[in-house]
């Protein structure tokens, strides 16, 4: 639980962050952007309120990994990208420890829908300066179609952090639903 009230610090810090950033972004375009200003908050970030604009190509690795593989069905990527530690925090309040666990679980819900459609809004890679880490941030909208023709939306933010060894290895997820009624 501490990890997931850190996580909502750490998405307050990054809201603020992207909003009041005003860094003249450098011309070339594999460069994202500078590092930001330090930002006054109204309370002291319990994880980190010091980041900068991370590497793209851990972006990249949670896009076609955790997305683009999830829309096609290709859960056995998920070793080139997972750590053998990885702690996944679902949206439904379950905890998922190990790549095997993770694999297994993602297999088995991917297999309740004919198709998945992904609309991705935003992806953020950043880095924790003080803390030294790596983070990419995720806002989706996902549309599934069931084997009995429903279809569910959802909307999904996404946290996963990237280890030392270039694999993520921690997933904080939040959903929100929108059944037609």
């Amino acid at each position: 639980m501490n990890e997931i009230k850190k996580m909502l610090l750490l998405f307050a810090a990054m809201s603020s962050l992207i909003a009041c950033t005003n860094e003249k972004r450098a011309e070339s375009s594999d460069v994202m952007a500078e590092a930001s200003p330090a930002v006054t908050l109204p309370y002291v970030a319990s994880y980190s309120s010091s980041f900068e604009i991370g590497n793209p190509a851990y972006a990249q690795m949670i896009v076609q990994g955790s997305w683009k593989d999830w829309e096609e069905n290709n859960l056995d990527n998920m070793v080139n990208w997972v750590a053998d530690t990885i702690v996944a925090y679902h949206s439904d309040n379950t905890v998922i420890n190990g790549v095997d666990n993770l694999m297994a679980r993602w297999k088995e819900n991917r297999a309740t829908y004919t198709s998945v459609n992904v609309n991705l809004q935003a992806v953020v890679p950043t880095h924790s300066i003080d803390k030294n880490e790596d983070w990419v941030l995720v806002w989706a909208t996902e549309i599934d179609t069931k084997s009995d023709g429903s279809v569910d939306t959802v909307s999904l933010m996404e946290s996963w952090r990237i280890n030392k060894g270039g694999k993520a290895d921690m997933l904080v997820q939040f959903d929100r639903r929108n059944r037609k009624k």
